[in-house]
């Protein structure tokens, strides 16, 4: 065992770059050693260590998630670990982790579902839609939501969302007084340096440059607005044309040390000439929605208003959203509820 890997297996608040950098190949064989181990209480760690140090295609990660799934008897919570740190294998951990797909076991098929829905591309397709449980539990719709995500990607039609109606929109009441401000900037260098880390298939294969990134501050929380650098270039055309996976927004941990995916960003033509957004969290669940009429698109620029979408937990928010060549810029009220609207699911008090 190596001191550094101790270290990074003692760190609380996220993997110290410089000590990435200084690893050795004494301490790959001690990660690698401690992610084969089905009795080291570390192994979960160790799987993220080597996702972060050797996520190539038959490196140290590949090997130790393969192990893993080639374990007669694995532990279901550390096999759902190893397939959700496959993502960082990008394209290749499809072939990995598409049987787990098919598993039995609730929370392993359901860690393979959304490691696919952040890598596989469009030649997987037709194979995952063929394998994919009816929707209606949690595997079935989060496998919907995957085969979506994957269509979206691609710019294939068929897996479209449904709209949100207005009966699903939370808007901030009119004498509402406890509002946060929403502000925007461009992102800093340690957000670039952040996201920069950030292994392409934990961005859902989104390939966003920094002209494309808007920093998003509300209350407390940092958000970055990711748009992929191919689909910037011709907005809001792009959104006329097909489906597609437009960007991600990204979440800064509470200590500063990592963003991580909270929201992804679908859009789709409406079929008279404007598009819907949605955006989804990764379990599917839609957290936000707008829709650009026809008339809303003039002169490169589309402007839309963007809703809350009821659900548990919503915030309503109050912002217009103008997308173009040059990327996005909100607009509007800029403005979001300190508080979330009421659970509409919870059950009334008994008399």
């Amino acid at each position: 065992m190596t001191d550094r890997i101790d270290q990074l297996l003692a760190s609380k608040d996220g993997a110290d770059p410089a000590l990435l950098a200084a690893l050795d190949a004494d301490d790959l064989a001690d990660a690698l050693g401690r992610a084969l181990a089905p009795d080291d209480e570390h192994r979960v760690r160790a799987l993220g260590i080597l996702a972060l140090i050797d996520p190539s295609p038959l490196g140290a990660l590949a090997q130790a998630v393969g192990q893993v799934l080639a374990e007669p008897e694995p532990d279901p919570f550390t096999l759902a670990a190893a397939l959700d740190r496959a993502s960082a294998l990008g394209r290749d951990a499809v072939p990995l982790v598409q049987a787990a797909a098919a598993s039995g076991e609730p929370i392993v098929a359901l860690a393979a579902w959304r490691t696919l829905e952040q890598v596989a591309t469009s030649e997987f397709l037709d194979v995952l839609t063929q394998m994919a449980p009816p929707a209606g539990d949690v595997v079935g719709d989060q496998a919907a939501f995957a085969l979506s995500v994957i269509a979206y990607r691609a710019g294939f039609s068929g897996f479209e969302l449904t709209p949100a109606d207005d009966t699903r929109i939370v808007a901030i009441p009119a004498d509402e007084n406890e509002v946060f401000f929403i502000d925007t900037s461009p992102p800093t260098e340690d957000d670039f340096a952040l996201l920069s880390r950030m292994p392409a298939g934990e961005l859902y294969l989104v390939r966003p440059e920094r002209e494309g990134m808007l920093a998003i501050e509300c209350g407390d929380e940092r958000l970055l607005l990711c748009i992929d650098s191919d689909i910037q270039m011709g907005m809001p055309d792009t959104f006329l044309q097909g489906p597609s996976l437009a960007g991600v927004v990204t979440a800064l941990a509470p200590l500063g040390t990592d963003y991580s995916v909270r929201y992804l960003v679908l859009t789709w033509p409406d079929g008279t000439g404007g598009f819907h957004v949605m955006l989804c969290q990764p379990d599917g669940v839609q957290a936000y929605y707008g829709h650009a009429d026809s008339d809303e698109i003039s002169d490169g620029t589309a402007t839309f208003g963007l809703f809350t979408v009821d659900r548990p937990g919503a915030c309503p928010i109050s912002l217009t959203p103008s997308v173009s060549t040059s990327g996005v810029t909100l607009g509007g009220d800029l403005l979001s509820m300190t508080e979330t609207v009421t659970d509409r699911l919870e059950p009334e008090a008994t008399q």
